[in-house]
């Protein structure tokens, strides 16, 4: 039987990122970073008491068991084909994107980044001294869509390395096509770039897309020659603290340096809590999720229709995948700043600004609507007052 959703969460109490806003200005309704106020299942809170009730939290070695349960998952869920040796641990996507910008390009290379993005993509590359090259999303039909005649000048650079491919796309929602993956695929191999794909997302999706995975079966063998994946189950299953990921990649070369520079920087020891979540999350989460994905696009669909039939001057981005709305203020002619600090006076509510993702988020806000309903209605209301009174 399929275990009920429960939304009915309060977190102000916590030291949690989200709601730390509350300790500065209690009247805030914070719907921010990318967790959900929605509660960690059942089953794999069941699963970590029984490892708190064995009273030992020592070191804990991944089974073969915790790796088939990624394999079942991959390819049942997106068709990608690994193998437990194809599969390197890691404590965060974002520490298995690190490691593969610093090991597979070189101080002075250029990486790709479409923009916006999610923000510590700028810091994975610059901090490791890289240049990021910006590839600016290009807004078509309330959508972003990919210049190709752009990016092909990019990689055509020579001293162009790796392309950083979100997919869904954060902070837009987007889910790339499968011709449009084929397509960088193809860019990627004409000019020797490496493709890191980060797909963290595409558990979240709804009836109207479903993400292909750079991986895939259906990718083909050029694009399993390019490609480093990275992945988690944390976005999906409320995880983000247990701290949980891995990497994959079907090229033996990239496979052995990643691998020799995971053991050298002793990243592939998870935690325990980590393994267990991760592996009770595939083996026993798949009812689940498709419960939770249904609420969220239902969710989505009440927060898009809202905006656009009460709040017109707000243009909400309609996001395929993801719990993230994408929002466009442009149209109240303030600056950034002057927007953020708005929406938290008029509208006693808290969002993402856009100008985090990068210049091209400037006049945009990111919305989480991972929430209870009332929480969402709530939050609706209040962006319908900021809008009143501006």
């Amino acid at each position: 039987m399929v275990e009920m959703i429960d939304t009915h969460v309060n977190r102000k109490e916590h030291d949690n990122i989200k709601w730390q806003v509350l300790k500065d200005d209690a009247s805030l309704l914070p719907m921010t970073i990318a967790d959900m106020d929605i509660a960690t299942p059942k089953f794999i809170r069941d699963a970590l008491q029984t490892v708190l009730d064995d009273k030992v939290l020592g070191y804990t070695a991944p089974s073969d068991a915790f790796y088939q349960s990624i394999i079942a998952w991959e390819q049942g869920h997106h068709a990608v084909t690994l193998t437990p040796e194809q599969i390197i641990l890691m404590p965060g996507v974002v520490t298995g994107l690190s490691l593969a910008v610093r090991r597979l390009t070189q101080r002075g290379d250029q990486v790709i980044v479409m923009a916006p993005y999610y923000p510590p993509y700028e810091q994975v590359v610059t901090d490791n001294g890289r240049k990021m090259v910006k590839l600016s999303l290009v807004q078509r039909e309330g959508q972003y869509v990919i210049d190709f005649d752009r990016l092909a000048t990019l990689m055509s650079d020579p001293i162009t390395r790796a392309i950083i491919v979100c997919n869904p796309q954060n902070p837009g929602g987007r889910v790339w096509t499968n011709a449009e993956l084929q397509r960088i695929t193809e860019l990627a191999s004409q000019h020797k770039v490496f493709i890191l794909a980060d797909e963290i997302h595409d558990d979240t999706t709804f009836s109207d897309a479903y993400p292909v995975s750079m991986l895939s079966d259906l990718m083909g063998p050029e694009a399993a020659e390019q490609t480093v994946l990275l992945k988690s189950a944390t976005k999906a299953f409320n995880l983000a603290g247990v701290k949980a990921s891995y990497l994959a990649t079907k090229n033996p070369r990239l496979l052995a340096v990643l691998k020799r520079a995971a053991t050298a920087e002793q990243l592939e020891e998870l935690n325990t809590f980590g393994l267990v979540s991760t592996q009770v999350a595939y083996e026993q989460g798949a009812e689940w999720l498709a419960e939770v994905n249904q609420y969220l696009e239902e969710n989505r669909n009440l927060a898009y229709a809202y905006i656009n039939e009460h709040i017109p001057r707000i243009k909400p981005m309609y996001p395929e995948a993801t719990y993230l709305m994408w929002l466009d203020f442009m149209a109240y002619g303030v600056t950034d700043k002057q927007l953020d600090q708005a929406l938290r006076e008029k509208g006693h509510l808290c969002l993402n600004p856009g100008i985090d993702y990068g210049e091209e988020g400037h006049g945009f806000m990111r919305l989480n609507f991972a929430v209870d309903r009332d929480v969402l209605k709530e939050a609706l209301h209040r962006l319908q007052v900021f809008d009143r009174d501006m």
